[in-house]
C-alpha cells in the first residue's frame, strides 16, 4: 500500500500583544484559528479585556479562520465594558467570513492597520 501524500503542517498560532499607547492594546494573531488552537486564541483575547479603551485584534496574518474564532470574538465583545471598543483588522482571509455572518456590523472592521 503506498504512503499517503504529505499533508501540509498547519502553522502554529502565535499571539503578540503590544501597547502602542496607553489607550490602545493590539493583539496580533498569526497562523490558523481552529479547534486545535482555540484555547490559545481565547487566552490571547481575554488578556486584552479591561486593559485599554481600544482593543485592536489584527487577523491580517491569519491563514485559516474557523467558526470557533467568530464565537470567541463575539464572547469577548459581550464582555467589554461600555468604555471599551473592539476594532478588528480582518485582512483578506477573514474579511469574507466577517461579511457573510454580519460581524462587520457588530465590530468595527478594517482591511488593514493603516485604515484604523
Amino acid at each position: 500500500m503506498p504512503d499517503p501524500p504529505d499533508q501540509p503542517v498547519p502553522e502554529p498560532l502565535t499571539i503578540d500583544l503590544e501597547h502602542p499607547s496607553t489607550s490602545t492594546i493590539v493583539c496580533t494573531v498569526r497562523g490558523d484559528i481552529d479547534l486545535a488552537t482555540e484555547t490559545t486564541f481565547r487566552a490571547g483575547l481575554e488578556r486584552t479585556v479591561g486593559t485599554a479603551p481600544t482593543i485592536v485584534v489584527d487577523l491580517g496574518e491569519v491563514t485559516f479562520i474557523g467558526s470557533i474564532a467568530i464565537a470567541i470574538i463575539i464572547d469577548v465583545l459581550q464582555r467589554l465594558s461600555d468604555f471599551q471598543t473592539l476594532k478588528v483588522v480582518t485582512g483578506r482571509s477573514s474579511a469574507t467570513v466577517f461579511d457573510m455572518i454580519g460581524l462587520n456590523e457588530t465590530a468595527d472592521c478594517f482591511p488593514d492597520r493603516s485604515t484604523i
